[in-house]
Parts: structure tokens; C-alpha cells; sequence
């Protein structure tokens, strides 16, 4: 209570005069000293900060274009590999197809050239019966020869070969 009594509050007109002075030379010396680093440093932070914000912007544009060529990359990769897919069973498919082809075909001519030896074989068969025939015939002609044979018997053995070379072909 004393200092409100003694005047704590009370203005004293040379006090305020050097107050007021003091302040504006403080004030002065801070605007020339101070004021301009600090405003420049508040400055070059908001630019640092606006600069940030800039890069941070470029940064996910540039990592969205990343992406985007990554997903059209794997879709690419993908679309490629159906490709090779579809053309590796194209040509499984086409070897197959070949090889049923070739097999068929050498089945075919296994069974012809059967067939040819099978008919040679015959040929050859008919050629040696048909020598017999001769040989026969032959023999049969010397016998005739041999012996005087009625001309019933030698018509009798006359269509009896005719009716031998007739059954064996």
C-alpha cells in the first residue's frame, strides 16, 4: 500500500520524456540492427517453407507419373505374356497336329508298301504255280507220248489241268 501512497502511479513528466526516448532509440537501433535480419529470416523461412511445398508438389507428381508408367508396364508385361502364352499353345498345338500328320502319313505308306510286298509275294506265288503248271504239263505230254492213250483218256487228262490251272488262279 505504500507504493500506491508514495505514487507508483504517478506520472513524472522528465521520467516519461526519457522513457519515451529511450524506447524510440531502442526502437530505432532494433529497426536498423534487428528488425531487418529477423524479417528477412521470417522471409527466407516462408520461402524455404513455399520452396518445400513446391518440391513436396513436384515430388508426388513425378512419383504419380511413376506409377502410372509402372501400372502400364505391368500391364504391358501382362498383356505380353498372354501373348507368349497363347502363341506357345499355337504352336504345341501346331506341332502336334504334325506329328499326328506325319505319323498318319507313315502309317499309310507302312501299309502300302505291305500291301506291294504282299502283292509280289502273290505274284511271285502265281509265277511258281504256274511253272508247276508247266512242269506238269510237261510230264504230261511225255506221258501221252509214252503211251498210246485213247483220245478219251488224253481229253480226260487235258481238262484235267485246264480245271487245275483254273482253281489255282
Amino acid at each position: 500500500m505504500e507504493a500506491i501512497q508514495e505514487g507508483l502511479l504517478k506520472v513524472e513528466p522528465g521520467l516519461l520524456l526519457w522513457t519515451i526516448i529511450t524506447f524510440a532509440v531502442l526502437v530505432l537501433i532494433l529497426w536498423k540492427a534487428a528488425w531487418k535480419p529477423v524479417v528477412e529470416a521470417l522471409d527466407a523461412r516462408a520461402e524455404k517453407v513455399r520452396s518445400d511445398i513446391e518440391n513436396a508438389d513436384r515430388s508426388r507428381q513425378e512419383a504419380e507419373k511413376l506409377l502410372a508408367q509402372h501400372r502400364e508396364m505391368m500391364n504391358n508385361a501382362k498383356t505380353e505374356a498372354a501373348n507368349i502364352i497363347a502363341d506357345g499353345r499355337a504352336e504345341a498345338e501346331k506341332m502336334k497336329n504334325d506329328i499326328v500328320s506325319k505319323a498318319t502319313t507313315e502309317a499309310k505308306d507302312l501299309s502300302d508298301r505291305a500291301r506291294r510286298e504282299i502283292d509280289l509275294a502273290k505274284d511271285k506265288a502265281l509265277a511258281e504255280i504256274k511253272a508247276e503248271i508247266v512242269t506238269l504239263s510237261t510230264d504230261i505230254a511225255a506221258k501221252i507220248i509214252n503211251k498210246n492213250l485213247k483220245p478219251e483218256d488224253q481229253k480226260a487228262l487235258v481238262e484235267e489241268t485246264l480245271n487245275k490251272v483254273r482253281t489255282v488262279q
